[in-house]
């Protein structure tokens, strides 16, 4: 994760943000790629930063696979990228989109 995010929970607060997310919808055991998209990361300080922002269906040890999905943002960093969101995600109504089909 950003720096930013570690400093600003503490890292023992952070890894237990962390370890939440996967409370939701399970620890995944596999991923298949859906979807990226490309756009920005703005931040609280109001400077902004390219962002691309994947998407991946998972078997879970909680559900199947196509109940549980991963969205993954990274951000450049001066020595690469770094990850700047993760996140799962969950079908709560509705249909799935088709490009996570």
């Amino acid at each position: 994760m950003e720096p930013d995010f570690v400093n600003a929970l503490g890292r023992t607060q952070a890894e237990a943000q962390i370890k939440k997310l996967f409370d939701y919808c399970g620890r995944p055991l596999d991923s298949e790629f859906k979807h990226d998209e490309t756009g920005f990361k703005i931040y609280l300080d109001g400077h902004k930063s390219p962002m691309r922002k994947f998407y991946y269906a998972a078997t879970t040890d909680q559900n199947a696979k196509g109940v549980g999905f991963f969205s993954v943002s990274v951000v450049p960093d001066r020595t690469g990228v770094m990850v700047a969101e993760y996140g799962p995600l969950k079908l709560q109504s509705g249909e799935l989109p088709d490009w996570l089909k």
